[in-house]
C-alpha cells in the first residue's frame, strides 16, 4: 500500500513538474537569424482537412508544402474564438491580434489568449505592418491575390481601416503606400465612376510610374521595376475555371512578382494570397477547394524554388482560418467508414472540369439546363431530386457542391468560418524556422525578428493622433470633408498645410511635399506620420 502511494505521489510530482516546465504554446525565441527576403503566403480558409483532400486530388498525392510543415496556428481573434480574415491577416501583418472587421487596426476589445496587454486607449488606431517596415529598410514590397487586392487579407498588409468593406479608403492607401508590385483583381475600386470620391486612381497609378496592365501577356512582357496588374474588376476565376489568355495563375503572378522584387539588392517582402479556397469553402464546393488549394500550392512551389536558390530567403505558408467545417466522411459513411476506398471520396472531383462556381456560370436563368451543366462540368447524371435541389437552392455553386459532396462522402458543418487550429509551413534558407503551436500574431513577430524591424516603434512614428500633436505645436486644426475627399487642414503662423487623407503627401503653397507615410482617417480620428509634424514649423 505504501509503495503504491509512493509511486502515485511520484507520478503526480513528475506530471506537475512537466506541466509547469511546458508552456501552453511554443514561445518565440529571441533570435531566429536574419532574412533578406520574406515571402508570406496565405491560403485563405484552408483547414487541415481541406489541405488533406487537395493532396488526394493531386496526381502525385504530394504537395509542395508537405516538407515545410513546422507546426500549428491558433487563429482566434482578440475578443472571439472564430477568426475573420481581417483580424487574422492583421495579426500576421502587424504582430497584434485584432477584431472583425478591422484591417491593420488595433482592436477595441480583447480577452482571448494572445491579446494580453490590450490597451483600450489605442482602439481603432492604425498599426504598422511589414510592408511599411520593409519599405523603410529600402527593400522592395508587393502584394498578390486572386481576390480584389482591397479584400481583407491583402489590405491587412498594405492599408488601415476599422471597416474591411471600405474599399475606397483601402484602395487609395494602397496606391500611395509605395509598393513595387500589385497583382490580382480589383480595378473596380480604382475607377472614378465606382468610387464615392470620384478619384481616378488608375491615372494616379500610371503617374507614379507603374506599368499598369490587364492581361497575362502584358504582365509577362513587362520589364518595369514597378508593376500593377488588374486582371478582373472584382475577383479572378477559380483556377479550374480560368481562361489562361485572360487571367494568369497564382503561380505565374508569384513568379512575376519575385522577378521584379528581387532586382533590389537590399531584398524584398512579398505577401501572396490564394484568396479563394475560402470562397469555395463558404460555398461548400469541394471542386473549388481542390482547385484553389492546388493552385496555391503551385505558387508555393515557385517561391520555394527561389528560396532554395537564394540564401537569406524565408517562405511562410500560413492559413488565416478554416472555413466550412469540411470533412472527408459524412453521415453516410458512419457505418463502414474504414471500408470506403479512396475513389469513393475523390472520383467525381478528380474527373471534374469546372468548380461549382464555374458550373454555376453556365446555368441559364431558370436553371433548366442543370442536368446538361452537371454532365459537362462533373461527368455525372443528375437525379430528378438533384435537379430540383439545384433549381431551388439560392446559390447554385453551393447546390452543385452539396450534390457532389453527398455523392462523394464529404461533409460540411457551416457556410461560415470555423475555429480550429490550421497548418504552419516554413522554409528558411539561412534562418531558423518558426515551429510549434503558435498564435497568428506570433507569426507577425517572427517576421519582425527575421527582418530586423521594430513594428511597435514604427507605429509610434507613423500614426500620431493629429489633433493633439498639432495643437501642442500651437497650430489650428480643421477637418475639411471636401465632398468625399477629406483633408486635414493645419494653419500655423498664417501658413496653410493640407494633408489629403489616405495619401503620403501634404500640399503646401500649391506643391506636394512627401511626409514619409500615410495620413489615415479611421472615421473618428486622423493619424499622421512624424514627417507631417516636422513639416509644420
Amino acid at each position: 500500500m505504501k509503495k503504491t502511494l509512493r509511486v502515485a505521489a511520484l507520478a503526480l510530482a513528475l506530471t506537475t513538474t512537466l506541466a509547469s516546465a511546458m508552456p501552453a504554446h511554443a514561445a518565440l525565441k529571441e533570435d531566429y537569424g536574419k532574412a533578406k527576403n520574406v515571402i508570406v503566403m496565405i491560403p485563405d480558409g484552408s483547414s487541415v482537412e481541406a489541405v488533406t483532400y487537395a493532396r488526394w486530388i493531386d496526381e502525385d498525392n504530394t504537395l509542395n508544402i508537405d516538407d515545410m510543415a513546422t507546426g500549428l496556428i491558433r487563429t482566434n481573434n482578440a475578443p472571439t474564438p472564430i477568426a475573420d480574415s481581417a483580424p487574422a491577416g492583421t495579426a500576421m501583418a502587424t504582430g497584434v491580434k485584432s477584431e472583425s472587421p478591422f484591417v491593420g487596426s488595433y482592436p477595441s476589445k480583447a480577452g482571448m489568449p494572445g491579446s494580453e496587454g490590450f490597451d483600450a486607449k489605442r482602439a481603432k488606431m492604425p498599426i504598422a505592418n511589414h510592408i511599411e517596415a520593409a519599405e523603410r529598410q529600402g527593400k522592395s514590397t508587393g502584394i498578390v491575390s486572386t481576390s480584389n487586392v482591397q479584400h481583407a487579407t491583402p489590405a491587412d498588409f498594405s492599408a488601415h481601416h476599422p471597416n474591411r468593406n471600405n474599399y475606397d479608403a483601402l484602395a487609395e492607401q494602397q496606391v500611395f503606400q509605395g509598393m513595387e508590385v500589385v497583382l490580382g483583381a480589383g480595378s473596380k475600386s480604382l475607377e472614378a465612376e465606382n468610387r464615392g470620391d470620384k478619384e481616378d486612381l488608375i491615372t494616379e497609378i500610371k503617374a507614379q510610374g507603374y506599368d499598369y496592365f490587364t492581361t497575362p501577356d502584358a504582365m509577362k512582357a513587362s520589364t518595369a521595376d514597378k508593376i500593377w496588374g488588374m486582371f478582373d474588376p472584382s475577383a479572378l476565376a477559380n483556377d479550374w475555371d480560368r481562361d489562361p489568355a485572360k487571367e494568369p495563375s497564382l503561380a505565374e503572378m508569384t513568379d512575376k512578382a519575385i522577378q521584379v522584387l528581387s532586382k533590389n539588392d537590399k531584398g524584398f517582402f512579398l505577401m501572396v494570397e490564394g484568396s479563394k479556397p475560402d470562397w469555395s469553402a463558404h460555398a461548400n464546393d469541394p471542386m473549388g477547394i481542390a482547385s484553389e488549394i492546388l493552385a496555391f500550392d503551385n505558387a508555393v512551389g515557385v517561391a520555394k524554388k527561389f528560396a532554395k536558390e537564394h540564401p537569406g530567403t524565408v517562405v511562410i505558408s500560413a492559413t488565416d482560418h478554416g472555413t466550412g467545417g469540411f470533412t472527408i466522411g459524412n453521415d453516410k459513411t458512419t457505418k463502414g467508414y474504414d471500408r470506403f476506398d479512396i475513389d469513393h471520396f475523390t472520383k467525381i472531383v478528380k474527373n471534374s472540369k469546372l468548380t461549382g462556381e464555374g458550373a454555376a456560370a453556365l446555368l441559364n436563368e431558370d436553371r433548366s439546363n442543370a442536368a446538361e451543366v452537371a454532365k459537362q462540368a462533373f461527368g455525372i447524371d443528375l437525379t430528378a431530386e438533384e435537379i430540383e435541389y439545384i433549381k431551388n437552392t439560392k446559390a447554385a455553386d453551393t447546390a452543385f457542391g452539396h450534390v457532389v459532396s453527398k455523392r462523394s462522402g464529404l461533409g460540411w458543418t457551416t457556410n461560415g468560418h470555423v475555429g480550429g487550429d490550421v497548418g504552419l509551413y516554413v522554409y528558411a534558407n539561412g534562418a531558423d524556422v518558426l515551429s510549434g503551436t503558435v498564435h497568428n500574431h506570433e507569426i507577425g513577430r517572427y517576421i519582425e525578428k527575421i527582418m530586423g524591424t521594430d513594428l511597435d516603434a514604427l507605429t509610434d512614428q507613423l500614426f500620431i493622433y493629429s489633433r493633439d500633436a498639432f495643437t501642442a505645436k500651437g497650430a489650428e486644426v480643421n477637418f475639411n470633408r471636401n465632398g468625399g475627399n477629406p483633408i486635414l487642414e493645419i494653419k500655423k503662423d498664417g501658413k496653410l498645410y493640407q494633408f489629403p487623407t489616405y495619401r503620403n503627401y501634404a500640399i503646401v503653397d500649391g506643391e506636394k511635399v512627401d511626409i514619409g507615410g500615410l495620413t489615415v482617417f479611421n472615421d473618428e480620428k486622423i493619424y499622421v506620420p512624424q514627417g507631417a509634424l516636422d513639416l509644420v514649423k
